[in-house]
């Protein structure tokens, strides 16, 4: 059962529309809010939609209107869209790499399992790491042994180049000084670090 208290109302409510939506239907939910409706650890605000698409900006941009909801264009590139809709920030990628799992679909919602999120929060840290990112993962070490979610991200992404993925994993200078999002299973900022930094130690490569 997902943990759909994660997830504002209006949000949630949101995302089961887009989802019914014939523009995203090769898509699934991916990202922070996926991982929270899983594990229940923390709040989520936005909505990524990753898949492959044939359709336009302008085609997304006439359904959400067609469809009566409040849109403003935040960034529109041939590969990425982004749109506050009804005020929630939503994110639709076109994603050319594999899915390691199939969709989990419940009550209307099909979003990535945890391999695919595992992966894809190491591929978002070694761009820039968020505090949300670095508790996402550690509360991800908690299903995964850091080998493991390595060996993913090498099977997702095709590649054997791990460097900077480990760098990454223990650089949090940038996320220093995000917020705390709202837990609703506690963690420390300093034990997030302490573990992460220990399953580094550890990993084998």
């Amino acid at each position: 059962m997902l943990r759909t208290f994660t997830v504002e109302r209006r949000t949630l409510a949101l995302l089961k529309q887009l989802q019914q939506m014939s523009l995203l239907q090769n898509s699934r939910l991916v990202g922070g809010t996926a991982l929270a409706l899983q594990l229940g650890h923390r709040n989520s605000i936005d909505l990524d939609f990753f898949g492959e698409f044939q359709n336009s900006y302008i085609d997304f941009l006439n359904t959400f209107n067609n469809e009566g909801l409040t849109v403003n264009s935040l960034q529109n590139t041939k590969s990425i869209h982004i749109f506050e809709i009804e005020g929630v920030k939503v994110d639709i990628v076109n994603y050319p790499y594999k899915w390691l799992e199939d969709p989990i679909e419940d009550d209307g919602i099909k979003l990535s399992g945890l391999k695919d999120i595992a992966s894809m929060k190491l591929a978002a840290i070694t761009n820039r790491g968020t505090k949300k990112d670095f508790i996402d993962m550690y509360f991800l070490l908690q299903h995964f042994s850091l080998n493991e979610m390595v060996e993913y991200y090498k099977t997702k992404y095709d590649t054997n180049s791990i460097y900077n993925v480990i760098r990454s994993l223990v650089y949090f200078a940038d996320a220093e000084n995000d917020p705390m999002p709202k837990m609703y299973i506690p963690v420390i900022w300093d034990e997030v670090k302490s573990v992460i930094k220990e399953s580094v130690e550890k990993i084998s490569v």
